[in-house]
């Protein structure tokens, strides 16, 4: 019984190790993400006036604030499920300790009624046969013995409460630096929640800035879907003359001539090897990289109320992404550069086929590709944009033909 429940002990222990392991990875993780958003926070800061992007990055912050709170709760809960354990186990082990303790004063008693060596003698010489007197010699051996393996066992079952009664002790000077540490954070939260309700406070009152500022928006995102349309457009009628062409060189065929192929005007007739692209590009869905090298999501894909103006939805084709002011854009997979162009409220944009899937990254400061160029995965196109509230972010966007495709289901985790 004493081996399985010291194995049984063992695999609990270690799961709970690998537990605990996974709390504090993530939340370095998340420390990590705030350390970021704090940055982020700190240039929109640099601007005397508030801003939206400022409002948004205040909120992505408080998130990532509570998922702190919620890792560490998780944690003080572990800690308070291995004090409850460490306190079963003292108790069962200073139970342990009194009945083995017991038990060997019986045998302490036991043997002192034959400790001279008369009554061993006698003990042996009065035996019936030569047999018995064999028996009893090997019964004293081991009933010494016996005593011998008892007295090691209290001693090692005294040195394992003696641990665990220190264990215990760590454990609760644990739980008083976590509950010190959820109190700190917890107070944290709270100021960034009345900062947050004092930009929203200030912005209520910048109606007719944000009107303007919304009807810009509003002017550059028609003029994006515009001209992504437009190039998809120009892509499936390239395609169509191309597969044209091919049935005219293929003319001496009777049976293809006689059979005219049929052509969909709304999807992009690829080849074998843009086939093969578009193949491996859905394949990244999910597992995405971002195009920037740190952020959060300020502006999510679909129509969405806004987040100052009550009654005012808006709309988003692809994802806002807060970042750095300066990071490098990168393409997310490799394609052909199909656009590269600049629109008001836009800033520099540029669009990449990847067979008929298309990336739209556009707010960016410059760009350092040109149209029809071949780009590598991971390649850098550009600079993010950094508008005049000093918020830098860019729109991410993912089109198959003319659908539009929201990318958070693509993007990997962050």
């Amino acid at each position: 019984m004493l081996c399985l429940s010291i194995f049984g002990g063992f695999g609990q222990n270690r799961r709970k190790s690998t537990r605990r392991a996974r709390l504090e990875a993530a939340k370095r993780e998340n420390l990590q993400k705030i350390q970021e958003i704090n940055k982020i926070i700190e240039k929109t800061e640099q601007k005397k006036e508030v801003s939206v992007g400022k409002l948004n990055a205040i909120g992505e912050r408080i998130n990532k604030q509570t998922r702190q709170i919620d890792i560490i709760s998780e944690n003080q809960q572990l800690l308070e499920n291995e004090a409850q354990e460490l306190t079963r186990v003292t108790t069962e082990l200073s139970g342990n300790l009194e009945k083995l303790k017991a038990e060997y004063a019986k045998m302490i008693f036991a043997s002192a009624k034959t400790s001279n060596k008369f009554n061993k003698l006698s003990f042996l010489f009065s035996s019936a046969n030569f047999n018995q007197l064999v028996r009893r010699y090997k019964y004293l051996q081991q009933y010494s013995e016996a005593r011998e393996k008892q007295a090691a066992l209290i001693e090692k079952v005294r040195t394992e409460l003696l641990a665990e009664q220190v264990n215990v002790l760590q454990k609760k000077q644990e739980q008083a630096s976590v509950l010190r540490e959820k109190i700190t954070e917890t107070q944290n939260l709270q100021v960034l929640k009345g900062k947050q309700s004092d930009v929203v406070s200030q912005l209520s009152q910048k109606e007719k800035v944000l009107q303007s500022q919304l009807a810009s928006n509003k002017q550059a995102v028609e003029r994006l879907e515009n001209m992504i349309a437009q190039i998809v457009e120009r892509e499936i009628r390239r395609s169509q003359e191309r597969q044209e062409r091919e049935r005219n060189s293929r003319s001496n065929d009777v049976n293809k001539t006689n059979k005219p192929e049929v052509t969909n005007n709304k999807t992009i007739a690829m080849t074998a090897e843009e086939t093969k692209l578009a193949t491996s590009f859905s394949a990244l869905r999910g597992r995405m990289p971002w195009p920037v090298g740190s952020g959060f999501i300020s502006d999510h894909f679909g129509v969405h109320n806004h987040p100052v103006l009550k009654g005012i939805k808006t709309n988003n084709n692809g994802v806002d992404i807060q970042t750095s002011a300066g990071n490098d854009v990168k393409v997310v997979y490799e394609g052909i550069v199909q656009s590269v162009v600049s629109i008001p409220g836009a800033n520099m944009i540029v669009a990449v086929q990847h067979g008929d899937y298309f990336t739209v990254y556009s707010k960016l400061s410059n760009v350092n590709v040109s149209t029809g160029q071949k780009i590598n995965s991971g390649q850098k196109i550009g600079v993010v944009a950094t508008d005049n509230d000093g918020t830098s972010e860019i729109n991410f966007q993912v089109w198959k033909n003319f659908d539009k495709i929201n990318p958070e289901n693509w993007l990997r985790g962050r």
